[in-house]
């Protein structure tokens, strides 16, 4: 959703730019000089118009460097410029890449086996939820099955290591079997970069520094944190839009992440991009054997109902009848995607240092990456015009079945934070679709990462369905004449999109609870508003004793339910920067108060309706019973009172 004129001349440029010397499906001949225009035509005014900081962008072909530029400042206020062979940024997920391999070189001499029980690796146990056990393919694939996890800020530089951080920390639930559904998980590279650290004797970031970094010669990068002095004065600073003040840096634990914490240069990233198009070898350094190199590049998970799938380790991200294989990254507002043409010989890194301006529930960082990436293609590789299939004669009714409300594959586990990504769902990352009259289904912006705008799809075979104008592709999976999830081409295989039931909808609990903590708030207010009028006019209750003490424990246990609700909503603002276990205890400990609070209600109600009192009353309190029901029933059907705080 476009939401202001900002974003409508970012968009505006966007498409300029991709449509530029494109007449049909005629290419553009790659040529440094026209690569080099397009991209001052495209970039300078996209990051002005994002409110983007800088970007650094890198291109390889043929075993060497074919371009590499700078554009904007990696300091605004002291007007440095982005370089691309001095400014250090972070590359976040793309840091992966490094994890899996080293994965794969210890895989080549023996230590590793990609199919073997990872527990025989580790020196704690990953509990047996279920029969199959995870393997290092699953971690590569992000098919092990664990539940998301939140990443802890440390702001005084004590970010524990690795070992110590997983540790000290519970494994995450696993609420998938293993090699079945893809669900991303920072946790899986971690256990793998543990692993690496186990079976070589090295910590993770020595290791990587001694067997990739050094041999690639890529001599401004490094999993180590903090950052020596050298590299940290050469490091960009990260904003959340280029036009305010510098982001403060925020380090996540564990220190030396193999989930994220690789920072790198573009020219020092252009070589690990060069040997691994060119088989694991960049000059005269090999880093993985061509077999290794090959089964890593080579498709190893896709389920249904996922388009692209995974390779070990990097995601399919075809386009344009070309195959492609990559990773995206962010953290702490700096962004990369880094891309490999493997038929090609070719790969494309870009990198910028900002979040830029609000698309939706993104921000304009994930669209100018699309773009640029989606426009690189089109003019240089653009697709092969083909003969559109017909839209089958069963689109209305699979487009109905298709209609409803899904939940990213992503998810937490048996905690309170399912209450946390219902209201995210509900309010932001809301993912449903839409049947249309015409027989197509709608999905929302959310989904579309090129302009954040909605897209409309038609079904061209069973269950399949193709972008409106567009070359996108949509998949369901059907299962006892119920559509259960859905994959779109153009979203990373690491996710599919999964349908609850309607008990658990965000459609339908949402606006409940927030029904039910309006009439609890109302109630809280009402109570002393009700004691100080009657006070000033001087009104008795005609209530008997009995009568009078159910309706004060009901306002009482009301006023808990207030409280106990903004209390959650304190708690989990604050749930990145420490560790709140006690705090989330005592607050578990007012819903258990409101569990009893709620009998008190429900004993009210009977003495009110025995009474015969006014049907405004009995009204009143039978709603307040049913908001106090409300909150008790979801606080146990979402995990807010649990036993589990493993967040």
């Amino acid at each position: 959703m476009i939401k202001s004129p900002l974003h409508h001349a970012f968009y505006v440029v966007v498409c300029a730019a991709l449509m530029t010397g494109i007449t049909d499906a005629s290419a553009a001949q790659l040529t440094q000089r026209d690569l080099e225009a397009w991209l001052d035509g495209f970039i300078p005014y996209a990051l002005q118009q994002a409110d983007i900081a800088g970007a650094v962008i890198v291109v390889v072909k043929d075993g060497h460097v074919f371009l590499k530029k700078g554009y904007g400042y990696a300091g605004v206020a002291r007007r440095l410029p982005m370089d691309p062979d001095r400014t250090i940024i972070g590359v976040g997920s793309v840091s992966k890449l490094f994890a899996w391999t080293a994965v794969l070189q210890l895989v080549e001499s023996g230590k590793l086996d990609l199919d073997r029980d990872i527990n025989a690796y580790l020196d704690f146990r990953v509990p047996s939820t279920f029969p199959k056990p995870i393997t290092l393919r699953d971690l590569m694939t992000h098919s092990a099955g664990f539940a998301g996890r939140e990443f802890r800020q440390v702001s005084n530089g004590t970010a524990r290591g690795l070992e110590a951080y997983l540790k000290g920390t519970p494994v995450p639930d696993r609420i998938y079997e293993p090699g079945t559904v893809p669900a991303y998980s920072n946790y899986g590279a971690m256990l793998a970069g543990y692993i690496v650290e186990r079976v070589s004797g090295e910590a993770f970031p020595d290791y990587v520094e001694r067997h990739i970094l050094r041999p690639l010669k890529m001599d401004h990068s490094t999993f180590h944190r903090p950052l020596s002095a050298e590299l940290q004065k050469e490091l960009s600073q990260n904003y959340r839009v280029g036009s305010e003040q510098a982001n403060a840096p925020e380090n996540e634990e564990p220190a030396g992440d193999p989930s994220g914490h690789l920072v790198t240069t573009a020219d020092d990233i252009s070589r690990f991009m060069i040997a691994h198009l060119q088989q694991g070898r960049y000059e005269n350094v090999e880093i993985l054997q061509p077999t290794a190199a090959t089964a890593m590049h080579t498709l190893a998970f896709k389920p249904p109902p996922v388009i692209n799938g995974m390779t070990l380790g990097f995601f399919r991200m075809d386009r344009n009848q070309h195959t492609i294989i990559g990773h995206p990254g962010d953290i702490a507002s700096f962004h990369a995607d880094l891309e490999l043409l493997p038929d090609d010989d070719l790969g494309v890194f870009v990198a910028l240092n900002s979040d830029g301006l609000d698309v939706g529930p993104l921000t304009a960082s994930n669209s100018m990456r699309f773009s640029l990436a989606q426009g690189f293609m089109d003019r240089y590789y653009p697709a092969v015009k083909t003969v559109e299939p017909a839209t089958t004669a069963t689109a209305k009714s699979h487009a109905q079945l298709a209609a409803g409300e899904y939940w990213v594959s992503q998810q937490v586990g048996p905690n309170f934070m399912q209450a946390v990504w219902l209201f995210a769902e509900y309010f932001s990352l809301k993912v449903s679709i839409r049947a249309n009259d015409d027989g197509t289904i709608t999905t929302p912006g959310f989904l579309n990462f090129l302009t954040g705008r909605p897209q409309s799809w038609r079904e061209v075979g069973p269950f399949s369905w193709q972008e409106v104008g567009g070359e996108s592709k949509l998949q369901m999976l059907v299962q006892g004449g119920r559509v259960k999830a859905f994959a779109k081409s153009d979203v990373l295989a690491a996710f599919d999109f999964q349908r609850p039931s309607t008990l658990r909808s965000a459609g339908l609990n949402v606006p409940v609870l927030l029904g039910a903590a309006t009439i609890l708030l109302l109630a809280a207010i009402m109570w002393p508003v009700t004691f100080f009028v009657r006070r000033h006019y001087g009104i008795s209750s005609t209530l008997s004793k009995e009568e009078l003490l159910g309706w004060r424990l009901t306002n009482v246990a009301a006023v808990l339910a207030v409280v106990y609700g903004v209390s959650w909503v304190l708690l989990v603002s604050a749930l990145s920067k420490a560790n709140l276990d006690p705090w989330i205890r005592l607050v578990q400990c007012i819903g258990l108060v409101c569990v009893a609070g709620t009998a008190v209600s429900v004993w009210n109600t009977w003495l009110t309706l025995k009474s015969r009192r006014s049907i405004w009353a009995s009204i009143w309190t039978i709603l307040i019973t049913l908001a106090l029901i409300e909150v008790v029933g979801f606080s146990f059907a979402f995990h807010l009172i649990s036993w589990n705080v493993n967040y």
